[in-house]
């Protein structure tokens, strides 16, 4: 278990919201995934969004007090329903989700952000809701998921064949053909990549994306060995 701070403009987000969802729910109840939690652990980009999963029994009992607090705390434009809910703060956005976890969650204690002490999704899930969950299930495809997925391949691969492994080969290929397809507008989906590191990416960012989810296995089946909980065997970024 690690402890990893959440970095700007993320961590004014979550400094917006963890107190009124502290008053409802347990520490031990909240989770923060996404960008947020991968940009703890890599420093790769900046996230402009906070992403919390909170067990749906939990969520479905507290949502409407959940909402209050958060409307008290200047929180704006704050919408739930049946599993979500999502709201703007001053540096950006937030949403909640019920969706139970996609892998095995391995014994040991999770990595954590010191602030709150808020668990950090793993990597390896995180990174699984991208790509089945956004991608596949929802269609929708933005620049920084791709980046995301190359980063991966460097800092962690086996999170990202753990990632890999919740796609059938017929759904990474068109997961790969759909990302191939936007050429040089891939890395101009959604919200505009910032404070990246490795800017050379960019202009290939659908080929590199698209191979790395053909790939499977993305560090070979022998050495796909790894827990997927963000600690890369030949490059750990703490």
């Amino acid at each position: 278990m690690s402890e990893f701070e959440i970095i700007a403009p993320a961590d004014a987000i979550l400094l917006q919201i963890a107190p009124p969802l502290l008053q409802v729910l347990d520490r031990e109840d909240i989770a923060i995934g996404g960008g947020a939690a991968l940009a703890a652990r890599w420093r790769h980009r900046r996230s402009t969004d906070v992403d919390l999963t909170v067990p749906r029994s939990v969520f479905e009992r507290e949502a409407e007090r959940i909402a209050v607090l958060l409307r008290e705390a200047a929180v704006m434009d704050v919408q739930h329903g049946r599993g979500w809910m999502t709201g703007a703060c001053a540096d950006g956005e937030f949403s909640i989700s019920t969706t139970a976890p996609l892998l095995p969650s391995p014994a040991e204690s999770a990595d954590h952000e010191g602030r709150f002490r808020l668990a950090l999704q793993r990597t390896a899930e995180i990174l699984g809701r991208k790509l089945r969950l956004r991608m596949y299930n929802n269609g929708d495809f933005v620049s920084r998921d791709f980046y995301d997925i190359c980063t991966a391949h460097e800092r962690d691969p086996s999170a990202l064949d753990r990632a890999l492994s919740t796609l059938t080969e017929d759904m990474r290929r068109e997961i790969a053909q759909e990302i191939g397809s936007l050429g040089q507008h891939a890395s101009r989906m959604g919200r505009p990549l910032t404070g990246v590191h490795r800017p050379e990416w960019l202009d290939d960012l659908a080929d590199r994306t698209g191979r790395l989810v053909m790939s499977r296995f993305a560090i070979g089946p022998e050495a796909a060995g790894g827990d997927g909980s963000g600690g890369s065997k030949s490059d750990h970024p703490t």
